[in-house]
């Protein structure tokens, strides 16, 4: 028997025609038949590789082509891939910092994760996003999980099918990693739901989002921390905008109709958008060529529904392959627009915005970049926002003008709104939720005790006349009073106060800081923070409604981040509808030249993340001489504060690799034969600090001489 620590736990193969290399902690095999104890990777200079043809994979931070570069090669599987994954949800998202931005895990990831694996050892492609795992917001519809949406209301409402993104995703060969926090059926930003919110890989004084419109936070966390590759948010007022700006992603706020939101709970069925979050635009622009795809069902996607706008086909819209706008020369000879109030020189509002140094700077810094790659940047007066929020004496709203009915605000929230909701759970199908006319309105979005909302007595959601409205009937969309006018209203109002003010100005796009403030951690039990958190500029991302209330695209990428907080700021590109695909080039653009992306400093890289390999001696997974992954055994139990572990793996070959981890962090093990064991202590785990957890997660990673890859997952509850 021997104990030691998997870090020299790698098996080496040997044989008549074996090659093998000792890379960083991975081997790659070119087919070999036989396994005996490996050397440390540095004492034998033969299994050394010339620099120039090594590949170094890095977990944090990967792209999707360098995920799916290293899987092609047989350096990786998904199910490693996702391993690693899961490590770091369990070493940051669930105990030591407990971001908590992934609430729910899927239980069938490791199972995805295979079948990718196995599709792709049989030569099987099934799209760009194979073997790459992801989140969705609790908002989204999965088959077989709960969905949600954060309401305590909802906790138990199960999914029977999957939401038309996640459908598409799931037919590319993704794996989920799982479902996303949220507030309270995403009617706010950072207050507290079912599960609590996401807290800043970056720093834990500040919001991971703005306070009331950011419920993608955990969206934004998890993607930010490296939880998972993208993330699938949403957006109602600048629910997709604010996580990304304040975590330093990339977000694309859609033109009506582009991305199809059936399968997601309604808002503001008007205003709501899917919102895809990355770290990079290129991973961007790889999954959008996934999921903008013409929808045949428009039951349950409102702007493809309605029939009183035409809206174009997503075909005529969508280049060919989202790839073709790498254009790093997008932004030469453009005109932007700088709307004054967004940046603190707007001296005629009567809502006037804080412009908070730190950002400023870098606001003034991605300026300088922009003229720099050949743009001209031109402070102007901004129309849709004045006129919409009428802050001036001399500013009208669009009802005053004639161009919307009157009181279309209490149309779209008394009446569009409680129907679409309706009609969304009626689609769940779970019998135990019939009808909204059965929830207790105090159960949808309660103020946690405690809050500055609870001892004020405020009212986030209003879900009592909701619910009453639709006990009393939910009125069809189409037959609400005016309907078809306000709709096409707010066409009009974009087209004259935005995209015909732009023409007059000479604008290809307006620009702007995505916030100029930033919310405080306890913002939701501290009055002083409380009432900062909800001033113009800070409660919602810049515009606040506007963009998705008249349906203007944009595209978020960032700027850096603050000196003063550490905490990242995005820079928002805006554009006339339908100008989507331009607005993706200057933001690749502005990316690629700049690199202003910061890593979350809270969320380091873990152990076994890193590793090297050589494309050129790595066995691809189609020319395996078999496929079959190992099989694990896996028991785990707790007694006297001591944590028991004990397993087995086999296989038909031979064991190259074998690791075991507890909450992320790789364990010593005894081995004998094909059997394993562990003990170790878990007083740690009960303290506060970097290890402290309510339940223990033992991930078992076994890999044979072929790179076939099996993982296990046990978790057990520490008692208290």
């Amino acid at each position: 028997m021997c104990a030691r620590t998997l870090k020299a736990n790698t098996r080496n193969v040997i044989g008549n025609y074996c090659k093998w290399i000792t890379v960083g902690m991975i081997l790659t095999f070119t087919g070999c038949p036989l396994a005996s104890a490996a050397p440390s990777p540095s004492s034998s200079s033969k299994t050394s590789e010339p620099v120039s043809s090594l590949v170094t994979f890095q977990l944090q931070e990967a792209t999707i082509v360098q995920m799916q570069e290293a899987m092609k090669s047989g350096a990786l599987s998904s199910v490693e891939l996702t391993a690693l994954y899961l490590n770091r949800v369990y070493a940051y998202d669930s105990s030591g910092i407990r971001l908590n931005s992934i609430p729910i895990l899927n239980p069938d990831v490791l199972k995805e994760a295979a079948q990718a694996d196995q599709l792709r050892a049989q030569g099987i492609k099934t799209g760009p996003l194979q073997g790459i795992p992801y989140t969705v917001k609790d908002s989204y519809k999965v088959k077989g999980l709960t969905v949600a949406s954060g309401s305590p209301a909802f906790k138990n409402l199960m999914a029977k099918d999957d939401a038309f993104t996640v459908e598409k995703i799931r037919k590319s060969g993704g794996v989920l990693i799982g479902k996303t926090n949220m507030p309270p059926m995403a009617a706010g930003g950072m207050q507290r739901g079912v599960y609590g919110r996401a807290e800043s890989p970056y720093n834990p004084d500040y919001l991971a989002a703005a306070w009331y419109s950011g419920s993608s936070n955990g969206s934004g966390v998890s993607t930010a921390a490296n939880l998972a590759a993208f993330g699938m948010g949403e957006e109602t007022v600048s629910s997709g905008r604010s996580p990304a700006s304040n975590n330093g992603l990339i977000a694309y706020t859609p033109s009506r109709g582009l991305i199809s939101i059936r399968g997601n709970w309604p808002l503001f069925p008007i205003r709501d958008v899917v919102v895809p979050h990355t770290r990079t635009v290129e991973d961007m622009l790889r999954l959008l060529d996934v999921i903008v795809v013409e929808d045949k069902i428009t039951k349950g996607d409102f702007w493809r529904e309605q029939k009183a706008v035409r809206l174009p086909s997503v075909n005529s819209v969508r280049p060919k392959s989202y790839l073709e706008l790498r254009d790093i020369q997008a932004l030469k000879g453009k005109r932007i627009g700088v709307p004054k109030i967004y940046i603190g020189k707007d001296h005629e509002t009567t809502t006037p915005i804080k412009f908070r140094p730190s950002i400023q700077a870098l606001w003034e810094k991605a300026v300088k970049d922009l003229t720099a790659l050949g743009a001209e940047v031109v402070e102007v007066d901004f129309p849709l926002q004045a006129n919409s929020e009428k802050d001036r004496a001399t500013s009208k709203t669009p009802e005053e003008r004639g161009l919307m009915p009157a009181k279309w605000d209490e149309k779209e929230f008394g009446l569009l709104n409680p129907y679409a909701a309706e009609e969304f759970l009626k689609s769940v199908g779970d019998p135990n939720f019939p009808s909204w006319a059965n929830i207790d309105p105090a159960t949808v979005f309660p103020n946690p005790p405690g809050s500055v909302d609870a001892k004020r007595g405020r009212d986030l959601g209003h879900y009592d006349v909701f619910i009453e409205t639709i006990k009393k009937g939910v009125t069809p969309y189409e037959q609400i009073p005016q309907f078809q006018e306000g709709l096409r209203g707010l066409e009009n109002v974009r087209k004259i106060d935005f995209e015909d003010w732009m023409k007059q100005n000479n604008l290809d796009f307006i620009a702007f800081p995505a916030n100029s403030n930033i919310g405080k951690a306890d913002s939701d039990v501290n009055e002083t923070s409380y009432e900062e958190a909800w001033e113009n500029g800070n409660y919602f991302s810049n515009t606040n409604f506007i963009l998705r209330e008249y349906g203007i695209p944009s595209v978020s990428v960032s700027m850096g981040a603050m000196k003063d907080t550490g905490m990242p700021v995005n820079l928002t590109m805006a554009g006339a509808a339908y100008s989507d695909n331009d607005l993706l080039r200057y933001a690749y653009s502005y990316e690629q030249a700049t690199k202003n992306r910061p890593i979350a400093a809270r969320t380091p890289a873990l152990e076994d993340e890193t590793f090297s390999y050589n494309p050129q001696t790595t066995l691809p997974p189609s020319k395996r001489k078999e496929t079959g992954p190992p099989v694990l055994k896996l028991n785990a139990s707790i007694t006297d504060d001591v944590l028991a572990l004990e397993g087995s793996v086999t296989d038909q070959s031979d064991i190259a690799q074998l690791k075991v981890y507890v909450n992320g962090i790789r364990v010593v093990i005894t081995e004998d034969k094909a059997n394993w064991s562990a003990t170790l202590p878990t007083t740690k785990y009960k303290q506060d600090g970097a290890s402290q957890a309510d339940t223990l997660h033992i991930l078992v990673l076994a890999k044979d001489i072929y790179g076939n890859t099996s993982a296990q997952v046990k978790s057990v509850t520490l008692p208290q």
